[in-house]
C-alpha cells in the first residue's frame, strides 16, 4: 500500500467508510465492507498517468477514491475513444476478476487521483466464500451489461446530435449541480473529451456544441459545460418533436 496515499486519510478506517458508500459494497453488512477493505491496497497517479495500459496484465479491480480517470481505446485510424468516464466511488478495470487475463483498454488519470486496488486473486477468493459478495458482483455485472449495450446501440446507429446529447445527460445524472442558470457539469470537460465521450470527432462535437449554444440550450466555456435548457436536451437525445413556443 502506499504510504504517501495513507498519509492523505486513505487507512482503513477510512476505506471502510468509503467502501461503504460504494455501490457493488453499499448492500453487504459491515461486517463484511471490513473484510473486504482489508484486502484493498491504494495507489496514487498523478494526471496525465496511467492507472494501466491495455494489453497489461489484468491485476486488480480498481475503485476510484479521489481524482478523475477516463478508460480509452484507440481506434486503427489513432484516434482516441473513451469508453467510460470514471468518478470517485465508480469501480473500473475489473478484467481480473470479471475472467478476462488482460485489461481491454487503458485508463488515464485526469487530474491527481487516488485508486483503490483489490488484488484480482483476493477479488475470486471473495467470490468463492462470500455468498453476499458473490450476489452483489452479479448484480454489478447485470447493470454494466446493460450500460455496455447502450453505448453501442448509440455508437452504431444513433445521429451525432443525439450521442452527444445523451453523452451530456449522463454526465449531469452522474455529476450535475443545479444553478440559477441551469444544471452545471461536475466535472470539467473539452471539446474533445465530449466528442470521445459521443464517439465523433472535434470538429463535429464543437460544430454541435456551438449551435447549441446560439439556441441557448447549452453554455460551454474553459471546459465547463451547463445545461441551460434540460427538456431541450432531452427532446434531441429521445427524438421527440420539440416544444411548441
Amino acid at each position: 500500500m502506499s504510504q504517501a496515499a495513507d498519509d492523505r486519510g486513505w487507512d482503513m478506517e477510512a476505506r471502510v467508510r468509503f467502501l461503504g458508500r460504494v455501490p457493488l459494497f453499499r448492500s453487504l453488512a459491515p461486517s463484511l465492507v471490513r473484510t473486504v477493505a482489508q484486502e484493498f491496497g491504494v495507489k496514487t497517479v498523478e494526471r496525465g498517468g496511467f492507472v494501466f495500459l491495455e494489453g497489461d496484465r489484468a491485476s486488480s479491480l480498481n475503485v476510484l477514491g479521489e481524482g478523475r480517470v477516463k478508460v480509452i481505446r484507440e481506434t486503427d485510424e489513432g484516434r482516441e475513444v473513451i469508453l467510460r468516464q470514471i468518478d470517485p466511488g465508480e469501480i473500473f478495470g475489473g478484467a481480473g476478476g470479471w475472467g478476462s487475463q488482460t485489461y481491454p483498454a487503458s485508463a488515464r488519470a485526469q487530474e491527481h487521483s487516488v485508486v483503490l486496488l483489490l488484488p484480482a486473486e483476493r477479488f475470486t477468493a471473495l467470490i468463492r466464500e462470500q455468498p453476499d459478495f458473490a450476489l452483489a458482483v452479479v448484480a454489478e455485472l447485470g447493470r454494466r451489461l446493460r450500460e455496455t449495450e447502450a453505448r453501442i446501440r448509440d455508437l452504431q446507429s444513433e445521429r451525432v446530435e443525439r450521442r452527444l446529447a445523451r453523452a451530456l445527460l449522463r454526465l449531469a445524472n452522474k455529476t450535475g449541480t443545479k444553478r440559477a442558470e441551469g444544471i452545471e457539469l461536475g466535472v470539467p470537460l473539452t471539446r474533445q473529451d465530449l466528442a470521445e465521450l459521443a464517439g465523433t470527432t472535434l470538429s463535429t462535437a464543437s460544430r454541435t456544441l456551438s449551435a447549441w449554444g446560439q439556441q441557448g440550450i447549452v453554455a460551454s466555456a474553459r471546459e465547463r459545460v451547463t445545461i441551460l435548457k434540460p427538456h431541450a436536451l432531452v427532446a434531441i437525445a429521445e427524438e421527440l418533436p420539440p416544444a411548441a413556443t
